[in-house]
Formats: structure tokens, C-alpha cells, sequence
């Protein structure tokens, strides 16, 4: 019996070269955050999120619902009640943490983003342990995968709201970007690249025991259930990779591999479980099942792909094409499969293609540390390697100051600008959610502007009739009905479509009163009703109506 190879062995010395690095990138993600709380007002919040704070919200959400003591999750920006399922459970487990520790969404969201993060710089680190003895490509394996991303920047001319460069507008696809947006991203690619580490060792031609608790296959096990729970899709492409080198190995070796045969069984052990769940939950749920067809997001343009990550593939051509003669058990063919997988899957047709690009920075920095340990750095006089390298950092970096600086544009500079995109909210609405999470009832349904009603969920039990393209449930009809009624096209339409539910509140801000104004500059000739006075006009009660500086809350729920 061989035992289990030392190369993955790490000195007190590196782990705090690790530490130091990965607590200084976590605090390059903290700055922006400290800014934006700093930047808020007495008449604008910060609502806790920077990238992404459309799902952000929900992910807050999420959190709130965990607080309230369930562990199944509704979708708390759909206003009819509907059979809770076991999704999203690590957001459900955060809120159960921090009601046991009495406190706030916003900060066990980002104590949990530090923790995931500082766990996924460690897992990159001890990777490159798993694949190098000597510390100088570990170090670069590092710096690369956690800092490195692309020149999607110079994309920025003809970027879309939903055509973004990866490098920019996916935050899955590079491990500083996941480090800043929430904790799921970079617990899942902590977990991925823990397994990849593991398959990679027993993979080896030296390697022949089976799975135990002792060498990994337990660990296993832990991973791939919490990928699967927190990010399937970042099970997919590798796991198909592992398929693929399987069936490799029988063929070449003219016989059944029962050695991969073993470990591979191990992450569809974890997977499959989950995956029938998923299938029988949107088969059988008729609210989930909505919303996983509404649930689309497709991959930018080709063309942006290749800019985010083209530069990383020229320099890694020498060890790819090493890899694609030689059927390598050290790593090289492993990690090919995955490269050629992940692309596949990123731009074959299906609903969740952006999805997939979770770990695809992996393989591809893989063998740029490949290309350069064994032909670049050969091929370039010593001297030059320094600078050559801090020239490619250097150019490849300014998509990391993009996506962190950005979004403090709306925070700092046009705070308006910041409410409209998800990162502000006038701190009337602010007062209006605390009344609402203290008076109101879990449930209840709030008719408002989408902006507003994107967060509500976010710091009450209510629900809300439009809040988020996805997790509302029909979107596209709740959304019109939504605008409609505050635009005065159709006062009857939101009432008249809530089936199942009754609207409890109204709300009327001043980004309530925006929407009827934009509509009524934007199309002149065109026949508008005030809305609002005809539902308020047969409020008579005093009770019924709460104002919050500009906000009125109107209590629609005894009128019935």
C-alpha cells in the first residue's frame, strides 16, 4: 500500500506569507464598505451591499427569514404564500447565527464575507501546495488566481446593463471579485478548489488508497454537500472534468479504473441526493418552478470573455499544449478536462450560463504557473523576470479598482444616482421598514415603487407585490402591474391580479411620486390617473396613515 504523497507539506513561514496576503486583500474589499458608511447622511442610507446590491437585497432577505426561525425558505419578494423549500439554506443559517447572536443582517453578512473569504485565499494557497514543492510557484499560483483578472476595463466603451465583461460584472468568476461581493461565492470556490487539491493528489500514478476518513475521502464528502447546497453549478464543470479523466484512464489503461472509479463516487455520493431534490422541488412546486424559468443568466459576450481572460490563456498556451500531447496523472490532464469543460458549459445553451463561470480562473492560472516555471522563465533572462511580471500585473490589474471603486460613484458622488441603483435609500423609507418590522405582521403584503420594495423584504417579514426580476413570482406581470398603478396607466390591474394574497400597505415617497412624474414627461399625449388619490381618498381613519418625513405609509388592510 503507498501512502500518501508529502508534497503538500506548508512551513510556518508560508502560512503567514498566506495570512498577510489574504488579510490584506480582504481589507482592500473592506475600504470601499468603510467609505460608503462613512458617505452616508442624514438623508441617505447605505444599504449594506456594493456589488450587486439587486441580489444583495435578497440575499439580506434570506438572512432576515433565517432570524425569524426557519430553516425552509418562501420567497419573500412574492407576494402570494407558497410551500417553503430547502434552498438558500447557508443564507437561512446565517440569519439562525445571527439571531442567537443578537445581530443585524448587514453584519453577519459581511463577518461571514471575511470568514469565507480569508478560508478561500487559504485553499488557493495550499492548491498550489497540492501541485508545487517549491514555494516560488506557489506563490505565484497564488498571487495570480486571488489578484489577477483581466482587460475587460478596456471593454468599458461598449459594455450593456447585461452584457459586462466577467472581470466586471460577474463576481463568481475571479476570486477577488467574489471576495467583495458576498460569502457564498467565496465559500463555494474554497470548497472547489479544497476538492480539486484532493483529486489531484489521489489522482497521482503513485497514489492507490481507497476513500477513508483519514486521507481525504470524508473531505470530500463535506465539500461537495456544501457546494451543492450553497452553488451547484461550481460542482458541474469539474465534476464532469473527473467523468472525462475516468474514462481517459479505462481506455488508456485497458481496463476499469476501479481506484478513480472509488473517488469519483464519493462526489456523486454528495451530489446526486441534492440534484433529485432540486428536480422533484421545481417539478412539484408550482411558485419554485416559476421562479427557476424566470431565473436566466446568460454569459456576456464571447468577446468580453476573451478579454477578461485572454491574456491569462497566452500566457498559459505553452503548458496547454504540453498538456494536450501528454496524458499526464500529475495534474496537467485533470486540469485540461476542466479548462475545456468549463468553457463548454459556460456558452452551452441553458438558463444559468453565468453560473458556471465559478472556478474557471483555476485551471486556467494552473497552467500559466505551468508555462511559466517551464518555458517563459527559461526563455526570458532572469533579470527580466521581476519585471516582466509586475508589467502583466500592472496591466491586468485596473478591472479589480473598477469593480471596487465604481459602485462608491453612486455612494459618494450621485447619491441619487445610488438609490436608483440599489445602493441608497432615503432614510424616510429606512423609518418606514422599522415601524413595518416592529407593527407590522410577518407576511403581509406592501405595494411600493420596485427600488423601495427590493430592500423592504430585506429589513421586515413582510412581503412586497414587485421587488426583484427573478425571486418575485410572475415577474414580468407583477412588475407592470406594479408600475402601472404609480405611473396612472391602470389602477385596477394590481388589485385585480393579486390572487391569493391581499395588499396590506401602500407607500408613497418620493420614488413613488418619480415614476408618475418620468411617465408623465416621457409620453405627454398620453392619458394618466391619479392613482393614488383613488385609494386614498377612502382611507377616513387617522390610524391608518403613518408618515415618515416624506413617506406616508397607508394602512390598507382594515379597509376591507
Amino acid at each position: 500500500m503507498r501512502g500518501i504523497p508529502t508534497i503538500g507539506d506548508v512551513s510556518r513561514q508560508e502560512w503567514r506569507w498566506v495570512a498577510f496576503w489574504g488579510g490584506l486583500l480582504v481589507t482592500l474589499t473592506l475600504i470601499p464598505y468603510a467609505i460608503a458608511i462613512m458617505a452616508a447622511n442624514e438623508q441617505w442610507a447605505f444599504m449594506g451591499v456594493l456589488a450587486n446590491p439587486q441580489d444583495g437585497a435578497t440575499y439580506f432577505a434570506k438572512i432576515e427569514e433565517g432570524m425569524e426561525g426557519n430553516w425552509l425558505y418562501e420567497l419573500q419578494h412574492t407576494p402570494q404564500p407558497h410551500r417553503p423549500a430547502g434552498v438558500f439554506v447557508f443564507y437561512l443559517l446565517l440569519g439562525q447565527l445571527a439571531r442567537l447572536i443578537g445581530t443585524s443582517p448587514f453584519i453577519i453578512f459581511h463577518l461571514a464575507r471575511i470568514a469565507t473569504s480569508l478560508f478561500m485565499f487559504t485553499a488557493i494557497y495550499r492548491l498550489g501546495a497540492y501541485v508545487w514543492l517549491r514555494t516560488r510557484p506557489r506563490r505565484l499560483f497564488f498571487l495570480i488566481a486571488s489578484m489577477v483578472t483581466g482587460l475587460g476595463w478596456l471593454m468599458l466603451p461598449f459594455i450593456s446593463e447585461n452584457n459586462v465583461p466577467p472581470d466586471i460584472g460577474v463576481p463568481e468568476a475571479f476570486p477577488f471579485y467574489a471576495a467583495y461581493a458576498n460569502p457564498h461565492f467565496p465559500l463555494s470556490i474554497g470548497c472547489l478548489v479544497m476538492l480539486v487539491g484532493i483529486y489531484i493528489r489521489v489522482f497521482r500514478p503513485d497514489y492507490s488508497q481507497a476513500p477513508t476518513v483519514e486521507n481525504g475521502g470524508a473531505l470530500v464528502l463535506i465539500y461537495a454537500v456544501i457546494l451543492s447546497v450553497v452553488q451547484p453549478p461550481a460542482l458541474v464543470a469539474f465534476g464532469a472534468a473527473l467523468v472525462g479523466f475516468t474514462v481517459s484512464t479505462a481506455y488508456r489503461q485497458r481496463t476499469i479504473p476501479w481506484h478513480e472509479i472509488r473517488w469519483v463516487a464519493m462526489l456523486a455520493l454528495a451530489g446526486l441526493p441534492v440534484l433529485v431534490y432540486y428536480v422533484l422541488l421545481f417539478s412539484t412546486n408550482e411558485t419554485f418552478r416559476e421562479f427557476n424559468e424566470q431565473n436566466v443568466t446568460p454569459s456576456p459576450n464571447i468577446i468580453f470573455t476573451i478579454a477578461s481572460y485572454g491574456v491569462l490563456l497566452m500566457l498559459a498556451i505553452p503548458a496547454i499544449n504540453r498538456a494536450r500531447k501528454r496524458f499526464d496523472r500529475d495534474g496537467d490532464y485533470l486540469m485540461l478536462l476542466w479548462l475545456v469543460i468549463n468553457f463548454i458549459v459556460v456558452y452551452v445553451p441553458h438558463p444559468l450560463q453565468r453560473r458556471f463561470f465559478i472556478g474557471l480562473i483555476i485551471p486556467i492560472v494552473y497552467f500559466v504557473v505551468r508555462a511559466l516555471e517551464d518555458y517563459w522563465f527559461e526563455r526570458i533572462s532572469k533579470r527580466w523576470h521581476r519585471i516582466a511580471l509586475i508589467a502583466v500585473f500592472i496591466f491586468i490589474l485596473p478591472s479589480n479598482f473598477i469593480t471596487l471603486m465604481i459602485p462608491l460613484f453612486g455612494v459618494v458622488a450621485n447619491q441619487e444616482q445610488g438609490a436608483q441603483a440599489g445602493l441608497m435609500l432615503d432614510r424616510d423609507y429606512v423609518d418606514m421598514f422599522a415601524w413595518l418590522d416592529e407593527f407590522g405582521a410577518e407576511d403581509e403584503v406592501v405595494l411600493a415603487s420596485p427600488d423601495v420594495s427590493l430592500w423592504l423584504p430585506a429589513q421586515t417579514p413582510l412581503r412586497v407585490v414587485y421587488g426583484h426580476p427573478y425571486e418575485t413570482v410572475p415577474s414580468g406581470q407583477r412588475e407592470d402591474d406594479v408600475l402601472d398603478f404609480f405611473t396612472g396607466r391602470d389602477c385596477n390591474a394590481v388589485f385585480e391580479h393579486a390572487k391569493g394574497f391581499d395588499i396590506d400597505y401602500l407607500v408613497v415617497g418620493p420614488m413613488e411620486i418619480q415614476l408618475a412624474v418620468e411617465a408623465r414627461t416621457n409620453n405627454p399625449d398620453e392619458d394618466f390617473v391619479d392613482c393614488i388619490t383613488t385609494v386614498i381618498q377612502s382611507i377616513e381613519e387617522p390610524q391608518a396613515i403613518q408618515v415618515f418625513g416624506d413617506v406616508t405609509l397607508y394602512i390598507l388592510r382594515d379597509l376591507r
